[in-house]
């Protein structure tokens, strides 16, 4: 299941989409703006600095912003920063072998399934979330 904490991460991204490159943007404005919890933004853009993809500047003209293209990052890799490795069920993602892989017919289901969702996930970026909201 995606968490709400990716679904947070994917409008954040948005948010900073939606400025356009080189704008700076306070946390507190993108937390109003997207419905975010105040504690969770925070934590939020930590990870999304230490991947690299935003930078923050402390002061008057201090703000967060989007320096990886958006164009580059699918939502996908922002589920899979967030939650980990994306499974519709467990017995996709578990580590070890599932005990009943050899007589589950639903194997085969889940896994076409999964390598569906995957595929719209891996189409769809953060620029054509920020386009379709009007940024």
């Amino acid at each position: 299941m995606i968490t709400k904490k990716a679904e947070y991460a994917i409008a954040t991204l948005v948010e900073l989409a939606c400025q356009g490159k080189g704008s700076k943007i306070i946390s507190r404005t993108i937390a109003q703006r997207r419905r975010i919890p105040a504690n969770l933004i925070v934590q939020l853009l930590s990870i999304l600095r230490e991947a690299g993809w935003i930078a923050s500047t402390r002061g008057p003209a201090g703000g967060v912003e989007l320096v990886r293209d958006p164009d580059q990052i699918t939502l996908r890799e922002v589920i899979e920063l967030i939650d980990g490795p994306i499974g519709i069920t467990r017995c996709l993602t578990q580590d070890g072998p599932c005990h009943d892989q050899i007589s589950c017919s639903l194997r085969g289901v889940w896994h076409r399934a999964q390598e569906k969702m995957l595929e719209v996930l891996e189409a769809v970026t953060i620029a054509d979330l920020a386009r379709t909201t009007g940024g």
